[in-house]
């Protein structure tokens, strides 16, 4: 008999192709096949007629743990005003340090900081790295905005979020859609034609104001935030634009702010790429972790 086998590792689901035979009278399984995604398993069932298994994107116990850290966080808001004011900051440096360095800014996490809070300028940092950190603390102010206005997100939300990223950088691009062809560094993806961009950010669009709730929400900020990227609308500032549309559904469902940092880069970038193949698990799985360290955070400073 051959079968479906899930297996998790590291808060990731994995599936494996398992033969389960009689020998000599014991009971012997053997792997095989390694799926190297989900998307890969479900078209191997089709082809071969297997039973296919019930698909996590994110996997249990891992869910249940951010499902009970984000009822703790909601049983203690309204949170008091300094101590959100203070996590309001901290997010706000450490989001812009990590997001800008991921697109390649050279600027320190103590730079970052010195050149927010204090408006200092660092001397070997071109004046386009001081205005990324700047541009992107102003865009996630006008997100928080967005957040707490409780209505419906537009689309010239989206392209005013844009036009303030690339404020004073590329001003001719700041909050256009792109008009021609694009080629992207790193990877063999190419996105849609820019004709098709005016359609394919309406779909975005409703997907930000659909109703989600508890991990359900990390499962579409993750399709939300793949499919924006994969359609890469903009000329430039795309990936920081994305991670901040991301966090818009986040934030709206009661998750605290959530950071992909510069240290997960190389896996990111793989999570995306399988997601352009039909596996959005390995980028879901990522923020969840990600949603559960802020989590986490958030309840230990309150504590």
């Amino acid at each position: 008999m051959v079968y479906i086998k899930k297996q998790v590792s590291k808060g990731r689901i994995y599936y494996l192709l398992v033969e389960s035979k009689r020998e000599k009278g014991k009971v012997v399984q053997k792997v095989l096949k390694r799926f190297t995604s989900t998307n890969e398993m479900l078209e191997y069932c089709k082809r071969h007629k297997v039973k296919a298994p019930k698909v996590e994107l994110i996997e249990k116990n891992l869910a249940q743990r951010i499902e009970k850290k984000l009822a703790k966080l909601q049983s203690k808001r309204p949170l008091p005003k300094q101590t959100l004011e203070s996590l309001r900051k901290k997010f706000e440096v450490e989001m812009t340090y990590h997001s800008n360095a991921i697109e390649g800014n050279r600027l320190t996490l103590k730079e970052t900081y010195l050149v927010l809070e204090k408006g200092m300028t660092i001397g070997g940092r071109s004046m386009k790295e001081h205005l990324e950190a700047t541009n992107h603390r102003e865009a996630m102010e006008q997100m928080e905005k967005l957040v707490s206005r409780k209505k419906p997100v537009k689309e010239s939300d989206i392209l005013n979020l844009h036009a303030v990223i690339l404020d004073k950088i590329k001003q001719e691009w700041a909050g256009f859609y792109r008009t021609g062809p694009v080629a992207i560094a790193f990877t063999d993806h190419k996105p849609p034609s820019y004709r098709e961009v005016p359609k394919k950010m309406k779909e975005i669009v409703r997907l930000l104001n659909k109703r989600a709730d508890g991990t359900k929400a990390i499962e579409l900020a993750a399709d939300i935030h793949h499919k924006f990227v994969h359609l890469h609308p903009f000329w430039d500032g795309n990936g920081r634009l994305g991670r901040l549309l991301m966090n818009i559904k986040l934030m709206q469902t009661g998750f605290p702010p959530t950071i992909l940092r510069k240290q997960e880069r190389s896996s990111y970038y793989k999570a995306l790429d399988k997601a352009d193949k039909g596996d959005l698990a390995p980028l879901a799985t990522m923020i969840a972790n990600d949603v559960l360290k802020s989590l986490k955070f958030y309840l230990e400073t309150l504590a």
